[in-house]
């Protein structure tokens, strides 16, 4: 019998400031491990050459500022902001030891305030968890020059990522997964990209275009497929209703995820389709 809980899938920009950021720190290196085929054609889309003042918002841990940094014009500065103060601090002791590396700091893409604006914003799966998009995104249209360029990448429809839809449906068979709410915050809000190209051309950003990546994920990186189910468990937002469920159930949804994981085993990894929408253009 399933029972009910709380939906748990939804963190806000405040639950990525505390338990939340704490959660994705924790899995760090695996999350970015699976996340980082999506960093060359997000970046190819900023057209960095010339570019001297970049930003990636919600950065994480810095791996994609990391990135930008490796591709951009000798001499550019790079900045990575994040509301999760641990997120911020780990990022900086990446780089503590060069002082040519990205320059990390606490900050909130809905208030942040700068003297000089950039010329490239990005930012990789962070914009889908604003309380307030409109003000967030009004926010960050202020922080690009005008002419400058901006990337996001957000996740595609929830039908186009199978790695995300089987562990809901795994989950789903334990316990209650309510739908989440229309236009809450969460990993798939732009899954119908249409709604964010109107939020940034209301927002004052121009010329918005979307190009999808699609393509397998490697679930944590080159993890077993019971290795892999833990991870999810673990990680994932949409696991939340799990919390506080006990030890057991967590078992039973960590097994049976493993066994819909062994039939995705390829070539070392658990591998499953994503799409990913790219959404680029000018301000």
């Amino acid at each position: 019998m399933k029972s009910s809980q709380p939906n748990g899938e939804n963190p806000t920009s405040d639950d990525w400031a505390g338990a939340r950021g704490d959660k994705w720190l924790a899995q760090l290196g695996r999350m970015e491990a699976m996340l980082a085929p999506v960093d060359a054609p997000l970046i190819e889309l900023l057209a960095l050459a010339g570019a001297r003042r970049i930003a990636d918002l919600a950065c994480g841990g810095g791996g994609t500022t990391l990135a930008v940094a490796a591709a951009a014009d000798p001499g550019a500065t790079v900045f990575g902001y994040d509301i999760s103060p641990s997120l911020v601090h780990f990022a900086q002791r990446r780089v503590a030891s060069d002082g040519t590396k990205p320059v990390f700091a606490v900050g909130d893409s809905a208030s942040l305030t700068v003297e000089t604006p950039f010329e490239r914003i990005v930012s990789r799966f962070g914009t889908m968890f604003f309380a307030n998009p409109t003000a967030a995104f009004t926010n960050i249209a202020k922080l690009l020059a005008p002419e400058g360029r901006f990337a996001f990448a957000v996740w595609g429809p929830p039908a186009d990522n199978r790695w995300m839809a089987i562990v809901r449906e795994t989950i789903g068979a334990l316990v209650d997964v309510p739908p989440p709410p229309v236009d809450a915050p969460g990993p798939m809000r732009y899954g119908e990209v249409g709604i964010l190209l109107e939020l940034l051309n209301e927002a004052g950003f121009r010329h918005g275009e979307v190009q999808d990546w699609r393509g397998d994920l490697a679930i944590g990186g080159d993890l077993q497929p019971n290795a892999a189910a833990q991870f999810a468990i673990e990680s994932m937002s949409v696991a939340q209703v799990l919390a506080d469920r006990g030890p057991e159930l967590i078992e039973r949804a960590t097994r049976a995820l493993a066994e819909r994981f062994e039939q995705h085993w390829s070539n070392g990894a658990v591998r499953l389709p994503a799409r990913v929408h790219l959404v680029h253009g000018t301000r």
